[in-house]
């Protein structure tokens, strides 16, 4: 089973050390980062064409080498913990998976797993954040979304930013659930993928709000972070980083 500490104890951060420059890190030819997606009975991909965009971006911008298809993982799959990373979706109420699929998902984490999860309705309160909240409060009982410092190491594991962008800024922060000074369930409430999805000649889905062309950047970015920190965790929350990131803000 590979896990995120799994990952992080064999490779000892590699995986920035090598960002930026030629080689592109690989295990055994495999590639580091695979993109798994919960599939579930209803609008489960919304923006069917924004991960291929991300991991294409990732893979131009760092070193991190990446699967280039979406893995398709449903309820209580346990091909799942083959993976660190799983990406929840949805344009519409989110359904009730049942207790069992509540305890696959707490196995997962606990395994090192990592979660990010993005509304992509665009709106405040929705259905699907209603009942995605409805089933990490089965998953996680007692540990409630909260927001996310921007002090975390998700706004730093590779650019340098200061909140939260998307399709449709909605709320500025994360909100995820902490455990020993990591975040394995990350919320995003402005669907981010939103602003990577479009067609295969390059162009986009959807226009930005309220930022345009800069927030689309930005969206990028943060997509970039979140698999860097998918991947490497607190890592640049070391101590040996904290003066080249405290140089590089001033700028």
């Amino acid at each position: 089973m590979i896990t995120r500490r799994r990952f992080l104890f064999s490779m000892g951060g590699t995986v920035l050390a090598f960002a930026g420059m030629n080689g592109r890190p690989m295990v055994g030819g495999t590639p580091y980062f695979n993109w798994a997606q919960l599939k579930y009975p209803g609008a489960w991909n919304p923006n069917p064409n924004a991960a291929s965009r991300l991991l294409s971006e990732v893979r131009r911008r760092t070193s991190v080498e990446c699967g280039v298809r979406v893995r398709e993982i449903a309820p209580g799959d346990p091909a799942l913990y083959e993976y660190p990373f799983l990406y929840i979706s949805g344009r519409g109420d989110f359904p009730d998976l049942g207790r069992e699929a509540a305890r696959w998902l707490r196995r997962y984490v606990e395994a090192g797993g990592f979660i990010f999860i993005d509304d992509a309705t665009g709106s405040d309160g929705s259905g699907f954040s209603r009942g995605v909240n409805s089933f990490l409060a089965e998953a996680f009982p007692g540990e409630a979304l909260a927001p996310v410092s921007s002090e975390s190491a998700l706004f730093q594991s590779f650019y340098l930013l200061k909140s939260v962008p998307g399709r449709r800024v909605v709320r500025p922060i994360f909100t995820g659930i902490e455990r020993e000074d990591l975040t394995p369930v990350l919320f995003c409430h402005n669907d981010l993928m939103g602003a990577l999805d479009g067609d295969r000649l390059g162009g986009y889905t959807h226009p930005e709000f309220p930022g345009g062309e800069r927030q689309r950047e930005l969206s990028i970015r943060m997509g970039v972070n979140i698999i860097l920190y998918a991947l490497t965790g607190n890592y640049k929350k070391d101590q040996v980083h904290i003066p080249f990131i405290l140089k590089r803000r001033k700028r």
